[in-house]
């Protein structure tokens, strides 16, 4: 007998970016979810880890202290621990039918996926946010990116030192930032299968 498709349910490889796209990707897919009417962990509880694993991501890659990591790691355990139950849950529910395991939006051992690395970002563009020290960043949306990643960084520096996440390609502020300096901002598109080229770079001078 064929061996059945599974989801898979192994989150410890994936780098910070990736688990938190797999995270939203999942959260977003078995929300309202026919097949799946009562998930196990809950998908509130899940988001509940989602949320506060971001906030420690985004503390760790601001300040960057060994304790911010450190406060990072120890959150993404349970996360990890969570989405995993989830998957089981997926798993025992679906047997083995292959369109319901990928409407989960969980990985499938079959290989089989809609989804391709995001392309390179188009069309960024950034323009003056409706306060001083803010800029506005739009750019082309793309359907096979689950996450927009985008740095920046003062004009001539070498290290990009600023990052952000975001699922919207429109109304992204950026902020706060200096008055009267060149910002240098990029922006690539993340999924599951991994991450995307950089987007051109654009330059503007904050007002």
């Amino acid at each position: 007998m064929a061996n059945k498709s599974k989801v898979l349910v192994n989150f410890a490889r994936m780098k910070d970016d990736e688990l938190m796209v797999a995270a939203t990707t999942i959260i977003s897919a078995m929300t309202d979810n026919v097949h799946f009417e009562t998930p196990s962990p809950s998908l509130e509880s899940v988001q509940v880890l989602v949320d506060d694993y971001a906030a420690k991501l985004n503390a760790a890659r601001r300040r960057g202290a060994p304790s911010d990591t450190a406060l990072k790691n120890e959150v993404r355990q349970p996360l990890e621990e969570a989405l995993q139950k989830l998957g089981y849950y997926v798993n025992a529910t679906a047997q083995g039918h292959l369109s319901t395991l990928l409407s989960s939006g969980f990985r499938s051992s079959s290989g089989i996926s809609s989804l391709e690395v995001p392309l390179k970002i188009e069309a960024v563009k950034v323009r003056d946010g409706r306060q001083s020290g803010q800029v506005r960043l739009d750019f082309a949306p793309q359907r096979a990116a689950r996450m927009y990643e985008c740095v920046y960084r003062k004009q001539h520096e070498e290290a990009w030192s600023a990052h952000i996440s975001t699922t919207s390609s429109r109304l992204n502020i950026i902020a706060p930032l200096s008055v009267g300096q060149y910002y240098e901002i990029r922006v690539r598109g993340i999924n599951t299968h991994g991450q995307g080229d950089w987007s051109d770079i654009v330059t503007i001078m904050v007002r």
